[in-house]
């Protein structure tokens, strides 16, 4: 199934939340809509998930390879081979098993192949185990698995993914990142609304970069993320973890350095450049750990604010350095303002660059 938007537009109560939008959806693959809070990111996929009416412009679906495109009212049954998924996801009351199997009863599917389908995607999700449990009562982490197991049982040929891992544990955000890349391999389309540019950088093939309504910036992660305006990037991840210095040799290493710290990266680059740094690739632990991971920086811990179920916490290492942990780790190794602690990361996570 393939979709085109062209000059697509929508306002709500007189104000303009998209202008002009055209994108073509055609190959197998992960297409990442980037961009702040406010965007008309929702809007857009809910317009291509044909939850939302375009006020002007253009929408056609191609169902075959053998057809033509088509608009909504002359081919039947689109909606059937798409799915679309909120964060956070919305669950009917009953059973894990009640969830993941309506969408087969609707359509009457056989008992036997409901079942066996079902199983298949919770074993996929990390759920087996969890038929009988009731729905409403799970981790936020869990009821975002059930509900994506709940679209991927019908076997949609395009999956709409509105902010997919917005905390959540990285357990349950790794599962679903791997859920993602499993599917453009098998061939479907996944549309993933996001404005996590270090998930984007994992897993998109192609991103379109929303800005006050309209698509400021396109083309493939590749591109768009290492080739582009690298500032605008910095600006739109603001100030978590963003560094300008200079990189040295010593020996085979390269080392970035910021003041008087110093840590290892991987680049071809020596001199003045910028880098970065996802605070969820980065480990704290309280002790000196051993391991692969090149750089093993001493810090103190400056702050720390609860975000869902993670927790932000700002390091004093030298410089100042965000790290997402859960609740969990956090309250386990016994964390407090002032605590020692020791953030590990591995140099291929630093993304480098130099401003052009």
């Amino acid at each position: 199934m393939k979709i085109v938007a062209r000059n697509i537009s929508k306002s709500f109560d007189g104000k303009v939340v998209l202008k002009d939008i055209s994108l073509i959806i055609e190959k197998p693959g992960v297409y990442a809509l980037v961009g702040p809070n406010g965007s008309g990111k929702t809007t857009l996929m809910r317009m291509l998930a044909l939850l939302e009416k375009a006020d002007s412009g253009i929408l056609k679906y191609k169902v075959r390879d053998s057809e033509g495109y088509a608009t909504l009212n002359t081919t039947p049954g689109i909606r059937r081979k798409m799915a679309l998924i909120h964060n956070p996801a919305v669950m009917f009351s009953g059973s894990v098993e009640y969830n993941i199997a309506y969408g087969l009863k609707v359509r009457r599917t056989a008992g036997k192949i409901i079942r066996k389908r079902a199983q298949q995607v919770l074993e996929h999700l990390s759920l087996s185990g969890f038929e009988k449990r009731q729905a409403r009562s799970l981790s936020a982490g869990e009821i975002q698995r059930v509900a994506l197991a709940r679209a991927l049982v019908i076997e949609p040929e395009i999956i709409f993914l509105d902010e997919p891992t917005a905390n959540l544990d990285p357990i349950s955000a790794k599962l679903i990142e791997q859920t993602i890349l499993t599917l453009a391999r098998r061939g479907k389309k996944v549309i993933l609304a996001t404005h996590n540019l270090w998930q984007v950088e994992r897993i998109a093939n192609w991103v379109w970069f929303l800005n006050d309504g309209v698509i400021s910036i396109s083309g493939t992660a590749q591109d768009v993320l290492h080739k582009g305006d690298q500032a605008f990037w910095g600006k739109f991840l603001g100030r978590d973890n963003l560094f300008a210095g200079e990189i040295g040799k010593m020996g085979n290493r390269k080392l970035f350095k910021v003041g008087v710290t110093e840590f290892e990266v991987v680049t071809g680059l020596e001199g003045q450049a910028m880098a970065s740094l996802n605070p969820t690739e980065i480990i704290l632990s309280t002790q000196k750990l051993v391991s692969s991971a090149r750089n093993v920086l001493e810090g103190v811990v400056t702050e720390a604010v609860s975000e869902g179920g993670l927790y932000k916490v700002t390091l004093d290492i030298g410089l100042l350095l965000d790290v997402a942990i859960t609740k969990a780790s956090w309250d386990e190794m016994g964390l407090q303002k002032g605590s020692k602690v020791y953030a590990v990361f591995k140099a291929s996570s630093v993304r480098v660059w130099r401003e052009e």
